[in-house]
């Protein structure tokens, strides 16, 4: 079919040239205007039925596409995936770094499905900030909804990918077009030629075709026409450039809308959802569409073949102006609220994604009474399924913390940051890789890739500092105030310095945090950090250990959580099996310091 169109494109534009050249050759140029206005509908219906057919075939491979990356997603295969999108990450933000929220192997590349700019921000602001307990819970709902209605995910998706190139600054063009005033307005004068001019041009075209008037009789309608064009010419092009969205803009978001509209789906989310593009007297999908024809119909500026002769008669570009500013004045204050629906609807279809390509993961449960996190069987997101070790976890009460110790890659790092990312998934309204989940309402700030800057003159420990300081600010804010408490996880604290002073350093901060009333762990390889006797009181020990073979082995790790704290190192052995080191073997059994 669009193999098809493309010929038969071909063929109008190539039959309306010959057919004017024989007509003014036999001398039946007045003849011309009628071919050529015969010509323009061809050509216009062509071009809509070769879109039409270009969509249909786009959707079709979109959606085979998508199933192919769920395979991938499944499998953590990330190489095999599309690149995923660049937000914009809030400078110190609470742990939207130090979780791996965003770039190559992330949580935005694992749930990364949605197809529109509105849906890429909006699950990005999910999973930058919880949301309180009652959004989450009609999430949740909607989530697992959506989970079970695979057709319809694979449509929304499929409409979604349609628009894809286009950003939030594209979008926001438009928006401003849509909520600007009429830019016609003042201009009652174009107004009244565009009504009064183009019959007297069309009876003058027909006359002069029938022979019963002079050329002088063609001549000057056209004329005036052109003289009262001429001033607003400039005007509305411009206007019409700010209203046309272009290829991956919201005039293409009606099928999508009428999608989102008619959803079959019964939860509140989805209900709120379809009673917000079903409000007023048009609804969206219906005053979307109606925008995408009156777009199509401004496009014939690109052809100066039909342009040419259609502004000079009929005045083409002032109706289809007027009629634009008219659709604005009836629903371009509606349009950013559509894009908000469109957005909502495609970051819970991302997260219905996750639960239904992980049956094994639970829908955490959030208690406002709850005073601790406890996680059992909770693994990190990120890992492959035939990787990914769980362990029954339990933060808090407060005035507590876990303190996981551990050799080298034992998986201290990957636990918190399991923690943390199974708590932001849970508040933003999504499935969590455990077999349950229950927590109160938590702010997550952590302190675990800590980097130096060289522009900013901050030095490795001063940064580690920064973000200490920025993790007791909050937890401190929390307790003073009526809200959700803080969840902090600290991984291998002020590294930049001595044992000593680390040492120090570390019991002070800690101290701070216990007063402050939040829960948290903290990883480290000082198995002294909690010898003080009132951290020794709150600390709840827990390690992850190495296995040993013979001198011809390595080492193998089997990631379980066990009680209390790590008895072995395994930095000489590391060494040695990286080609550097002088025979001595390791891990070695230590004491306390």
């Amino acid at each position: 079919m669009v193999r098809f169109c493309e010929r038969l494109r071909l063929v109008v534009f190539v039959a309306t040239g010959a057919g004017a050249w024989l007509l003014i050759s036999q001398g039946r140029g007045q003849a011309v205007w009628l071919l050529m206005a015969g010509a323009a509908v061809a050509f216009v219906i062509v071009v809509a039925r070769h879109r039409a057919a270009q969509r249909r075939l786009r959707r079709a491979e979109l959606m085979a596409d998508f199933n192919r990356e769920g395979i991938a997603r499944v499998e953590r295969r990330w190489s095999d995936l599309p690149r995923p999108f660049s937000p914009p990450v809030p400078r110190n933000h609470d742990y939207a770094d130090d979780l791996d929220l965003h770039g190559h192997a992330s949580l935005v590349h694992l749930t990364g499905v949605c197809g529109t700019a509105p849906g890429r921000s909006t699950l990005w602001s999910w999973l930058l900030a919880p949301a309180d307990p009652e959004t989450i819970a009609l999430r949740q709902e909607a989530v697992c909804e959506m989970a079970g209605a695979f057709n319809y995910r694979d449509r929304i998706a499929a409409e979604a990918r349609l628009m894809n190139g286009n950003s939030m600054a594209d979008l926001e063009g438009f928006l401003r077009w849509c909520e600007s005033p009429d830019s016609l307005s003042g201009r009652t004068w174009l107004r009244t030629a565009a009504i009064l001019l183009p019959p007297v041009n069309l009876a003058a075209i027909i006359l002069y075709s029938l022979g019963m008037v002079p050329t002088a009789a063609l001549a000057w309608p056209l004329l005036l026409s052109a003289l009262v064009m001429a001033p607003a010419w400039k005007a509305i092009n411009r206007a019409c450039s700010e209203a046309d969205d272009g290829e991956s803009g919201v005039r293409h978001y009606g099928s999508l809308l009428g999608l989102l509209a008619d959803a079959p789906l019964d939860s509140r989310y989805a209900a709120d959802l379809r009673q917000r593009l079903g409000a007023g007297r048009r609804p969206a999908p219906r005053e979307i569409a109606t925008l995408r024809r009156l777009l199509d119909m401004a496009e014939a500026r690109r052809s100066p073949l039909f342009h040419i002769p259609l502004a000079l008669v009929f005045l083409w570009d002032v109706h289809v102006l007027a009629a634009l500013e008219r659709w604005k004045k009836r629903s371009g204050a509606r349009v950013r609220a559509w894009l908000e629906v469109v957005g909502e609807a495609e970051a819970l279809a991302a997260l219905a994604a996750l639960a239904a390509d992980h049956p094994d993961w639970a829908m955490p449960t959030l208690a406002a009474e709850a005073t601790t996190l406890r996680g059992p069987a909770l693994g990190h997101p990120l890992l492959a399924p035939e990787l990914c070790v769980r362990n029954d976890v339990e933060v808090g009460p407060a005035g507590s913390f876990l303190l996981v110790t551990g050799s080298n890659m034992s998986g201290k790092s990957t636990l918190v940051k399991a923690v943390g990312l199974n708590v932001v998934l849970g508040q933003a309204g999504g499935p969590v890789c455990a077999e349950a989940l229950r927590i109160p309402p938590l702010r997550v700030v952590t302190s675990i890739h800590v980097t130096d800057s060289l522009a900013d003159g901050v030095s490795f420990f001063m940064a580690g500092l920064q973000r200490l300081k920025q993790v007791v600010d909050a937890a401190e804010a929390a307790g003073a105030a009526p809200g959700p408490g803080v969840l902090y996880l600290l991984d291998e604290i002020l590294q930049g310095t001595n044992s000593a002073e680390r040492r120090i350093a570390a019991r002070t901060v800690l101290r701070r945090l216990f007063r402050s009333g939040a829960i948290g762990a903290v990883t480290t390889h000082d198995l002294s950090l909690a010898d003080a006797e009132d951290l020794n009181a709150r600390a709840v020990p827990v390690h992850l250990t190495e296995s040993v073979g013979d001198a011809n082995d390595g080492l193998t790790f089997d990631y379980r959580l066990r009680p209390g704290i790590a008895t072995s190192t395994n930095a000489l052995r590391l060494l040695q099996l990286a080609g550097l080191g002088d025979g001595r073997r390791g891990p070695s059994r230590i004491g306390r310091e």
